[in-house]
């Protein structure tokens, strides 16, 4: 009887250990599926384009953005938990060091040249580009 139970013991670990990999295996794919078709959002406030970037645990949202040339931008790196590792976003090319709060939070770029301007997060393992058009 004692082996019965062990073989029970251990047919029903395995079974948890399946049912909680596939758990987190969708948990991550519907979550990265939701994040890919976000499309930029460029809004005119004030004078300046306005540009949110939503920072997730996984990247930027969206990574790739276009702007028009010889209108000041205000990139808005809005950050919805404290629980992802990016903890900042820089471009040596834009002079942008910024350490991100939860939130909002605002890098004001003037007088860009047409052209692609790249920026990462800290740990260089997320990245974006800016075209100016």
């Amino acid at each position: 009887m004692k082996s019965r139970l062990t073989k029970f013991s251990r047919l029903g670990l395995i079974s948890g250990v399946l049912m909680i990999s596939l758990f987190i295996f969708a948990l991550f794919y519907f979550q990265q599926s939701e994040s890919a078709a976000e499309e930029p959002t460029v809004t005119q406030q004030d004078g300046f384009q306005v540009v949110t970037i939503n920072v997730k645990d996984d990247g930027f949202y969206p990574a790739n953005i276009e702007v028009q040339a010889g209108v000041p931008i205000k990139l808005n790196f809005k950050k919805q938990s404290r629980l992802t590792c990016i903890k900042s976003v820089a471009s040596p090319e834009l002079g942008m060091d910024v350490y991100l709060e939860k939130g909002d939070n605002f890098f004001t770029l003037k007088d860009l040249k047409p052209g692609t301007y790249k920026f990462h997060c800290g740990m260089y393992m997320y990245y974006g580009t800016i075209t100016v058009k």
